[in-house]
């Protein structure tokens, strides 16, 4: 059987693409003085497309749940670990480096901010941690649930997920008080996203059949999306909750919508083209080291229009993360710091 799912390269470029326009869109109007209704608009079109991140665990589960719906082999837990969790300590590192070199921070300064980034997970990287935490959750599922009703496990991981959102988001002063001294640790624990990894676990052991039903689904997937994102559009705007964030309860509900829309949308294109396969190979890179590219180009951008700056920035952050990650792996070590680079042959 085979085992690649051609509709992921699409959607892991799209995701890898939306978060380095995020952060661009950031940078730039904290870079430029704007007024507040320009603000206010860039702000809305980076709540659309804070997908992004979780798009990027739904993705890591599908896969591992298509390769591996019944069993894991021996070196599972191993490579993951290998290049997962490495690059996660490592990466922080190339951070600091930049401070020390180009910011003059201080030793001490460098060093703090390090062990922020990798026990306080004070950085993008963060979303690491949450797919290492579902590869053994998917270990669990393989061995206790595979067998439990599907609906009884998406019911139960949307109960889990959506009261700890509630919780994150409205009632903070109902967690533990570390998280409550630091709330972006808060995005941390699996119960964030439990619902997601149910979803994606689903979708890669029943993917064959979900195409089938192609015909109604996309349809109905499209009118969820529309709706969903419309609310998280009318909440962000109207100032009721105004947190620009993934971890929230109306991102989930769009994000899952999202994902059946464009997984359905690419269904019906039988060939990949070159280009999204090329951005998909380096999207573990370039969320790594798109904010080090921004730092790196700001050290020579000269003043120009906003819009120019931001075009700059964001092709920084796509091909100059592509060339770092290519130096970087040109190192004995260098795929334990950044990841090795992805093979186009599997998704």
């Amino acid at each position: 059987m085979n085992k690649q799912i051609y509709e992921i390269y699409w959607i892991r470029a799209i995701a890898c693409l939306s978060v380095v326009f995020i952060h661009a869109l950031t940078r730039t109007y904290t870079h430029y003085e704007l007024p507040g209704t320009t603000v206010q608009l860039l702000q809305t079109i980076q709540i659309l497309l804070m997908f992004a991140t979780p798009m990027f665990i739904l993705i890591s589960e599908i896969i591992s749940a298509r390769v591996y719906p019944d069993s894991l082999p021996k070196s599972f837990f191993k490579k993951r670990y290998q290049f997962l969790l490495l690059p996660y300590l490592l990466t922080p590192f190339l951070y600091g480096l930049y401070a020390y070199l180009f910011k003059n921070a201080s030793i001490e300064k460098v060093k703090g901010n390090i062990m922020d980034d990798i026990f306080l997970g004070a950085w993008h990287g963060y979303f690491i941690v949450i797919i290492l935490q579902f590869m053994f959750i998917h270990w669990i599922y393989i061995k206790w649930f595979k067998n439990v009703s599907a609906w009884v496990m998406l019911s139960l991981t949307f109960a889990i997920n959506a009261g700890y959102l509630y919780v994150a988001n409205y009632q903070t002063e109902w967690l533990p008080q570390f998280m409550q001294e630091w709330l972006p640790f808060v995005r941390m624990p699996f119960i964030g996203w439990i619902f997601y990894f149910t979803v994606a676990y689903y979708v890669g052991k029943y993917l064959t059949q979900l195409k089938e039903n192609r015909k109604w689904a996309f349809p109905l997937s499209l009118i969820a999306t529309g709706i969903t994102g419309y609310l998280l559009v009318k909440i962000f705007t109207s100032g009721t909750y105004t947190l620009l964030s993934s971890v929230r309860l109306d991102i989930m509900f769009y994000t899952v919508s999202l994902f059946f829309v464009l997984f359905y949308l690419f269904s019906f294109i039988p060939k990949v083209p070159k280009t999204i396969m090329f951005i998909s190979k380096y999207s573990f890179q370039i969320f790594l080291l798109h904010y080090l590219s921004f730092n790196l180009i700001n050290l020579i951008l000269p003043e120009m229009n906003i819009k120019w700056y931001a075009l700059a920035l964001f092709l920084s952050g796509v091909f100059g993360s592509i060339l770092l990650a290519r130096l970087i792996n040109l190192l004995p070590f260098g795929k334990f710091i950044v990841g090795p680079i992805r093979s186009t042959k599997k998704a």
